[in-house]
């Protein structure tokens, strides 16, 4: 027999995300945000020592004027891997996209790991598996919200591996921003040169071979991270752990100022 535990499952909590609660409110401007938690242990046995898939999201997500598109991009941004995702063609509320990404993942792990399991016991710490989301809201200045989401999956292995979503909300239409809407065509050159340069600097080297030589976009070329922060002196390029570099690297982030780039942004 299949043992599941639901602690917590797709309950709706306002401002429990970190960062979340205060940012935006109806009567400022319109815009505001909520959260959806879930914290679900699923075990393949009665055994409480026994093999487990645990998965905990604190999600948020937009209300009020323009908060469709801007959740249309937080479930269409990855947060929810496609293997245990399938909107089926249509269009989903946050709510719906958090119950059915926990569903789909529940059902993957017992069809994975269930027979294994069962076959052999002896290595059952080999089919513990983890999800974890975690989001915030923040305000850095008048013009955009930061919305900041953290993913670690395990699924076996030594490691797991973890990835960072980034999107800026401008606070007046809610257009979650993209570099196409911030730099002029033709940017990528120049931009591309300018994150070299700078990852040599902090790396102590002098070519882009070398930092190649150090993993650093070794086997790749170079581009600019979509995940990035807009601040009112710079835009700063934020890489996940084994995007762009090692995994011992970890996170890797490029911050290149305003000035550098003046000429990329549009008037």
């Amino acid at each position: 027999m299949i043992y599941i535990i639901f602690a917590v499952a797709a309950m709706a909590v306002a401002g429990s995300c970190k960062g979340t609660s205060g940012v935006g409110t109806e009567t400022e401007d319109s815009l505001f945000f909520d959260s959806i938690n879930v914290d679900t242990l699923y075990r393949l046995s009665e055994d409480t020592a026994g093999p487990r898939c645990h998965l905990k999201m604190c999600l948020a997500y937009a209300k009020g004027k323009n908060a469709q598109a801007i959740n249309d991009s937080i479930i269409g941004s990855k947060i929810f891997i496609d293997e245990y995702f399938n909107t089926g063609n249509r269009s989903m509320t946050v709510q719906e996209a958090v119950d059915s990404f926990t569903t789909h993942y529940i059902e993957q792990y017992k069809g994975d790991y269930a027979e294994l399991y069962k076959a052999d016991k002896a290595w059952g710490a080999w089919y513990n598996c983890e999800y974890l989301v975690n989001t915030a809201i923040t305000r850095p200045n008048d013009a955009y919200y930061l919305y900041t989401a953290t993913v670690y999956a395990y699924s076996g292995g030594a490691h797991g591996s973890s990835f960072t979503i980034i999107k800026n909300i401008d606070a007046k239409t809610g257009k979650v921003m993209t570099l196409k809407d911030i730099f002029v065509p033709g940017y990528e050159n120049q931009l591309n040169r300018l994150i070299t340069e700078k990852l040599c600097e902090m790396n102590e080297v002098k070519t882009l071979q070398q930092l190649r030589d150090k993993t650093i976009f070794m086997g790749m070329e170079v581009y600019p991270s979509a995940n990035f922060i807009i601040g009112e002196k710079d835009i700063e390029f934020v890489y996940s752990p084994d995007e762009i570099a090692c995994h011992a690297m970890g996170e890797v982030r490029v911050k290149i100022s305003r000035k550098e780039m003046e000429n990329l942004f549009k008037r």
